[in-house]
């Protein structure tokens, strides 16, 4: 406002010393000037005020300090995406799921494509009653008689306790019941190896027995 001022009273006070048509054309002149020295201060300040009023929540390239209430990410149910060269690297959705090459995840991580680890990758069931298949070797555990055993693997022409290639396909491979099912399935094997080595030292007993009986002349 007091540079608005002191250039009207310089063009009021230039105006009254020319007389005639050069009176009219100066001071056309100094209201254009005028006006464009007035459009300039505004932009300035514009610019000034919202510098202010985003500088607090300006993201620095350098590092940043966060506050307990601040965070970076969306205020509605819109996915907040992550961009190189315009193409996307990683959503996280309004419901927690991250995708990573996946524009649509329905799990908590849901990779398109092959993930490596150079540590171990640790998966704890879901259920906090599950139990590792450790209960095979309890005296109470009931081993199913082999011979049904086989009857069921070639029923259903895959192992038990484990996904048929049908489930994979569909559905994908759950690792933690996949090798729960695996270790299960080779834990009975020692049962039924065990039951077939009394089996075997039995016969051989009893073939020892029957040696005995007959005429050493005709084990000649």
């Amino acid at each position: 406002m007091i540079i608005r001022k002191k250039v009207h009273n310089i063009i009021e006070n230039y105006s009254n010393i020319l007389i005639g048509n050069s009176i009219k054309v100066i001071k056309n002149k100094f209201i254009k000037l005028f006006i464009f020295i007035n459009t300039l201060l505004f932009i300035s300040m514009a610019s000034i005020q919202n510098c202010c009023a985003q500088g607090s929540n300006s993201w620095e390239l350098n590092g940043n300090a966060i506050y307990e209430a601040e965070f970076i990410g969306t205020t509605n149910n819109m996915p907040l995406i992550f961009k190189t060269n315009k193409n996307e690297g990683f959503r996280l959705n309004s419901n927690g799921n991250v995708g990573i090459a996946n524009t649509s995840p329905v799990y908590k991580l849901d990779v398109c494509g092959t993930i490596r680890s150079t540590q171990e990758i640790i998966v704890e069931p879901s259920d906090s009653s599950c139990q590792w298949p450790d209960f095979v070797f309890d005296s109470s555990f009931q081993l199913q008689l082999f011979n049904e055993r086989i009857e069921l693997i070639r029923s259903q022409k895959h192992l038990p306790f484990i996904p048929s290639s049908t489930d994979i396909k569909d559905n994908g491979m759950p690792v933690y019941e996949t090798i729960k099912g695996i270790i299960q399935n080779i834990e009975e094997l020692y049962l039924y190896m065990e039951q077939m080595e009394r089996r075997i030292e039995q016969l051989e007993e009893e073939n020892h027995n029957l040696k005995e009986l007959l005429p050493k002349e005709s084990l000649k």
